[in-house]
């Protein structure tokens, strides 16, 4: 029993070791990263530990307040043959996120504007999620390169 507590210990840091040192590598792609390693394991056991790393990317982040910033580089060293392996990240591609800002007396709306490159739509949401929102925003679009909408989203109406 205490055998299996301590293999479990030590799996559970090698995937927090693997989260780390993506997000530390490749930033807000980081977790489109784990979930395309996730698509493409090999067997079901490496596809669980890339669904767990991509599991922590996304609690790391939520709790993120600027896109650029990221902790420093962590080593990757992973023990056995079953255990997630490292491929070249995808090209990234420009995408332009739009706050949609309303003012005060809710007579105008104005448009903010944050262009950012990310490996395909839904790492572009996550970095749009991961980003400091300007203050009065109420929805939030998201144009790839030709200026067509990938995703949209409008803050719930309070009554």
């Amino acid at each position: 029993m205490l055998a299996w507590l301590f293999w479990h210990l030590e799996r559970i840091e090698r995937i927090h070791a693997v989260a780390r040192s993506l997000v530390s590598e490749l930033g807000v792609e980081a977790y489109a990263e784990a979930r395309r390693q996730e698509r493409e394991a090999q067997n079901v056991g490496a596809a669980r530990d890339w669904r767990r790393v991509a599991s922590v990317v996304a609690r790391r982040m939520s709790r993120r307040a600027p896109v650029d910033a990221a902790p420093g580089p962590t080593p990757l060293e992973l023990e056995s043959a079953g255990e997630p392996t490292w491929m070249l990240p995808e090209p990234t591609q420009p995408f332009l996120i739009q706050f949609v800002c309303g003012a005060s007396d809710r007579s105008e709306t104005n448009v903010t504007e944050r262009p950012i490159q990310a490996a395909d739509a839904s790492a572009a949401i996550v970095a749009a999620a991961s980003a400091a929102w300007p203050p009065q925003t109420i929805g939030l679009r998201i144009l790839d390169r030709e200026g067509r909408e990938v995703f949209a989203r409008e803050k719930a109406k309070r009554t």
